[in-house]
């Protein structure tokens, strides 16, 4: 039987995918690498705090407390998701996103925010984009991901849905 083709980023199959039903077991093929979120915030608490949930998900997480270091990390490991904070200082998250989006146009970002009014800068992004509001629960944060990833990683054992 032939292999199915890979994406050129995350390796996984072109066919195209239904995220309604599928378990993230369903969307990461068998063998392949976790996908790698990419997770930029000035604030320490908050970037630990996406980072512990992201790992529980079984994601492969990169941290960045800037936009300037997430450029530079994502050179070296181009992310399958994007989540970062809209306001940082030098380069906001939304010039952060268009940024990575000029190598790989279906990078799937969330931003994340304490300031409501933060969601009307996203209009200009096109694409796999949704907003959260600042504080928020770790479910809230899965939901948010789930609704916009193109590719979920393995779910952990006793990691809950």
């Amino acid at each position: 039987m032939a292999a199915e083709p890979k994406s050129r980023m995350t390796g996984s199959s072109d066919k195209p995918r239904t995220a309604s039903a599928e378990s993230p077991a369903d969307l990461l093929r068998a063998g392949d690498a976790a996908p790698i979120a990419l997770v930029v915030d000035d604030e320490p608490f908050v970037r630990r705090f996406v980072s512990t949930v992201l790992r529980r998900q079984g994601w492969s997480v990169r941290e960045a407390p800037d936009a300037t270091a997430a450029l530079a990390m994502a050179k070296a490991f181009p992310p399958d998701l994007l989540v970062t904070d809209f306001e940082m200082p030098l380069i906001s998250g939304v010039a952060l996103a268009e940024q990575l989006r000029e190598s790989d146009e279906d990078l799937p970002v969330l931003l994340v925010s304490g300031h409501p009014e933060a969601v009307h800068s996203m209009r200009n992004l096109h694409g796999k984009t949704a907003f959260r509001r600042k504080p928020f629960a770790a479910e809230d944060l899965v939901t948010s991901i789930r609704s916009i990833a193109h590719r979920l990683p393995q779910q952990p054992a006793g990691a809950t849905r």
